[in-house]
């Protein structure tokens, strides 16, 4: 049995086939690392705006201060009229400018509300956002600090932010496109490894020869390296992706990380069952891609489950990584999302057995199939 196991392997994976290594090695840790990378910068700063302020006074001359002091925007050109900072905004100078209205002083101080308009880029939304949060900070400090005393509200409201030292949503977000990456690229591969003696005619060389007509050995001696090599690289970009988080302890960590090996061997088998159901590696890895693909939109971290439709809610529920990300997401809570990351740990392992089962058995009707066709195909030549 080891004899035969191995030497699956070694047709499998230890041949010249550069798009294997690539899903393998280069997309899963490459790609993970740019984007853990990106997503651990600091905030942007210093973004430059334009200021339209011919008014003067101390008002706009706090104001303008007020701004500058802003951790996001700085203050980059000083113009004249709206159509010249429109153009520097255009050109690419500037991503916003703010117009301060003549006579600012005098009409606060009457309380006939002057407004004080920014205008900002609409093909830069996430941008356009930034400055407007800061710049509508700095015009609130600058008028309450103007009314101070003058006119007393019966209750106040005194709001306080408290930050989380332990993680944001930016963290949050970037663990979630990890998951995203590792769960299309485990379709793929499975996809590709099990439709590639298919494309390549080598089914006779893969099933008799080098697995003695064991299916066992056929299937796991390519199922199986695949299986340790992606589960331990994505085990590694979670660690990786988790850094500066509190520690886990000892049953959390069996949780996470069993769950992402349970993750990535459900993908690679759903992949395998494609190739063996569709028995053409070009419709199996479009299969897979469909499939694995847009799962990050409907797993609930970017859109709440219960809101969708049913339809979306019962897929969903069949795309692993729904149940992985509310496993690490479970984590958050500390000891008290222990239970339900253990619930969604079950539902893996569930999906797990299920996708291997119908892997075996989908592979095992497509060597049945290819063999018959090799075997027409020789007799008749």
């Amino acid at each position: 049995m080891p004899q035969k196991f191995f030497a699956v392997v070694k047709d499998a994976y230890l041949q010249w086939n550069p798009l294997l290594h690539i899903l393998l090695f280069i997309f899963p840790l490459f790609l993970c690392l740019g984007i853990l990378s990106l997503f651990s910068e600091e905030s942007p700063s210093n973004l430059p705006v334009g200021v339209i302020a011919e008014g003067g006074g101390p008002l706009q001359d706090r104001l303008l201060r007020a701004i500058e002091a802003t951790p996001t925007v700085k203050i980059s050109k000083r113009c004249q009229s709206i159509s010249e900072c429109a153009s520097a905004m255009r050109s690419g100078e500037i991503l916003a400018f703010v117009d301060i209205p003549v006579d600012l002083e005098k009409y606060a101080l009457r309380y006939e509300t002057p407004t004080v308009s920014v205008y900002t880029n609409g093909q830069s939304l996430l941008t356009s956002k930034l400055i407007t949060n800061d710049l509508r900070i700095a015009v609130a400090t600058v008028g309450a600090v103007l009314v101070k005393n003058v006119v007393a509200p019966p209750i106040t409201t005194e709001i306080h932010l408290i930050g989380n030292p332990t993680g944001n949503y930016e963290r949050f977000l970037g663990i979630g496109l990890v998951v995203a990456l590792f769960h299309v690229i485990a379709m793929l591969l499975g996809a590709y490894i099990f439709s590639y003696p298919t494309r390549e005619k080598q089914t006779r060389e893969w099933f008799e020869i080098a697995a003695q007509n064991s299916l066992l050995c056929a299937f796991g001696g390519r199922f199986l390296p695949a299986f340790f090599i992606l589960g331990t690289e994505f085990c590694g970009m979670l660690l990786l992706a988790r850094n500066g988080m509190p520690e886990l302890g000892a049953i959390q960590q069996v949780l996470l990380f069993g769950g992402a090996f349970l993750m990535v061997g459900t993908c690679l088998a759903a992949g395998a069952a494609f190739a063996g159901i569709v028995g053409e590696m070009r419709v199996a890895l479009s299969s897979a891609a469909v499939s694995g693909g847009p799962a990050f939109a409907f797993c609930g971290q970017t859109f709440p489950l219960m809101a969708m439709p049913f339809p979306i809610r019962c897929w969903a529920f069949v795309l692993p990584i729904t149940h992985f990300m509310q496993l690490q997401s479970a984590f958050f809570f500390g000891q008290i999302g222990t239970v339900r990351a253990r619930h969604s740990f079950e539902i893996l392992a569930m999906e797990f057995l299920f996708w291997i089962l119908v892997a075996v058995l989908a592979q095992g009707f497509r060597i049945r199939k290819n063999l018959n066709r090799e075997s027409e195909k020789c007799s008749i030549e």
